[in-house]
């Protein structure tokens, strides 16, 4: 491909009432023809992208009858062809549920029935698993491998023979994704017409209460991350060139809006990671020009560990982003200090989000960055700090962090409640997401992220904040990473500490330790009554640290 001048790019577009595929066509068409992702050593242009995404749509619309709101599951880890059929999904208005692929049968299988999916996608490695619950519902199954988009021809790439006995008995109609291609390039249906409530996607997070929720998430709400994005990133200097590395999963809106489509739109090359490998992730470094990508704190505590991340090619990178978890002022030293190293002036700037508001909420910017903070709003979204009674907090207290504006939900999916389920209205009519989570705001509109409102820990009446702990303990030269929970002693609440070590430094003087350097610091209700030594933290399928798994909610009797 023909090397593509500098650019600077412009986000000029607002998020009107169209299709997140129709806003990629707008924001991109300025740039002509582009290197739009690579997989495997191949790149893909975006006139290729293109002709995928029109030849899918012709397939989901004429062979499989999938019309505007219905429903469509993508059980796919993170690649190209995700986001290619999450494209083609989105031109003719279906919506699309994007459901974890390491998810058991029957959770797959409640999440298909409760969304009423006309049909799933899956790679063709976890057909055998998941045969008898596909040939159950009997729903067209489209088989993807691999290998696709590493030959030279993806439309004579194998499907796993394997796969295709599985589900060769029965009424199942399945279709392999490199033959839907050759039958249906250069076919062609128009786009639906879109409206600001037009619903492009379901993601099955976490909720705001603990419990598992589907999420219902527009085509603006999508489109307006995206533009907020915009005043946020650097821009892509050398279009299809500068390359963001894609390790975060599609089926959490983070993945799917700061990664997948944030890249497209911007005009960078985009490299789709199945998982976060740090031996992979490295090697990617090394061969590409990668200008940014973004992650959760465990990703990079994994790199910054690695030995061979320690090297000259960090100099092209210029910013990297987190969110999703707390980063100790120790990992972010420690990553400064080898991309300083090595000649690299990247800034690490931490975000917020939730997937009720597009997963990305807050961040700080490469030229606006306050370390400890979680950023300011990004354009488009309004932060308040609320006590217990919904009222606004003056700067500097702590409270519930609440947020209204163009990226919020509609509302959890229900059988037969309330459409927007899930959301406050309050005396004024305007929508806010109650977070449940805790922060502060200062003068300047930076939010610093407390905790979580579950994980504060009551004590005599006193709050105790986790994060406080664990900052104070992981500077402790022996302390690898370390997590305060709520636990009891009969029926007294206290706070319990786990700690990991990186040492095998005595017990029992560690343990005094860091009860004297806890006393010394915080309160008294802080001093945990029990540190307990454990292997490693806990964590969910996203990486976040599993408190849940350590606390204790209940008395023991």
């Amino acid at each position: 491909m023909a090397t593509i001048p500098v650019i600077q790019q412009s986000r000029e577009y607002p998020p009107t009432d169209i299709s997140c595929w129709k806003y990629f066509i707008r924001n991109t068409a300025q740039y002509g023809d582009y290197t739009i992702f690579s997989h495997a050593g191949r790149d893909h242009s975006r006139s290729e992208f293109i002709a995928d995404v029109e030849a899918l749509a012709a397939f989901f619309h004429r062979e499989l009858g999938l019309r505007e709101q219905d429903v469509f599951t993508i059980f796919m880890p993170t690649n190209a062809e995700s986001i290619i059929t999450f494209m083609a999904l989105n031109k003719i208005g279906v919506i699309v549920n994007f459901v974890h692929p390491l998810l058991p049968p029957e959770n797959v299988e409640e999440l298909l029935d409760f969304t009423d999916s006309k049909g799933i996608m899956l790679l063709d490695l976890f057909a055998p698993k998941y045969a008898p619950m596909l040939k159950k519902l009997n729903l067209p199954v489209v088989l993807c491998s691999p290998k696709e988009y590493a030959l030279p021809d993806k439309t004579v790439c194998p499907i796993d023979e394997t796969a295709l006995r599985a589900l060769s008995t029965g009424d199942v109609k399945v279709y392999e994704y490199p033959t839907v291609l050759s039958r249906y390039t250069g076919q062609h249906v128009n786009s639906v017409p879109e409206g600001r409530r037009f619903v492009a996607v379901y993601m099955n997070g976490g909720g705001t209460t603990g419990r598992s929720r589907t999420i219902k998430l527009s085509n603006y709400a999508l489109n307006s991350v995206i533009y907020g994005l915009g005043a946020v990133n650097v821009p892509v200097r050398k279009i299809g060139y500068d390359t963001e590395l894609c390790a975060m999963p599609f089926f959490h809106a983070f993945g799917l809006c700061a990664g997948g489509l944030n890249a497209l739109n911007k005009g960078a090359r985009s490299i789709f990671l199945p998982k976060f490998d740090p031996d992979q992730f490295i090697s990617l470094i090394k061969q590409y020009h990668v200008t940014e990508f973004n992650g959760v704190p465990n990703m990079y505590k994994k790199l910054v560990e690695h030995p061979d991340f320690d090297m000259p090619e960090l100099q092209s990178i210029s910013v990297m982003y987190s969110g999703g978890d707390f980063v100790s002022p120790q990992l972010l030293e420690r990553i400064y200090a080898v991309m300083r190293k090595n000649g690299s002036k990247a800034e690490f700037c931490a975000g917020y989000g939730l997937t009720e508001c597009g997963a990305v909420c807050s961040a700080n910017r490469l030229w606006a960055n306050k370390p400890g903070t979680i950023g300011q709003p990004i354009q488009g979204l309004r932060f308040e700090i609320w006590d217990d009674n919904n009222q606004p907090l003056p700067c500097g207290e702590v409270g519930q962090i609440v947020i209204t504006g163009a990226s919020m939900m509609e509302g959890y999916l229900t059988r037969s409640g309330p459409a927007d389920a899930g959301i406050y209205r309050d005396e004024f009519g305007t929508r806010w997401i109650l977070t449940g989570d805790l922060g502060k705001m200062d003068e300047d509109g930076y939010v610093t992220f407390i905790g979580r409102k579950k994980r504060v820990i009551i004590i005599s009446g006193y709050n105790v904040y986790p994060v406080d702990i664990e900052q104070l303990v992981e500077t402790l030269p022996y302390v690898r990473e370390c997590c305060a929970v709520q636990g009891f002693q009969g029926d007294r609440p206290i706070v319990r500490l786990f700690v990991v070590k990186n040492d095998d430094s005595d017990e029992e003087a560690c343990r005094a330790e860091i009860t004297a350097l806890i006393a010394d610091n915080l309160s008294k209700f802080s001093v945990p009554k029990e540190i307990r030594y454990i292997d490693e933290i806990p964590r969910t399928r996203l990486q976040k640290v599993d408190f849940m798994a350590l606390s204790q909610f209940t008395p023991e009797n």
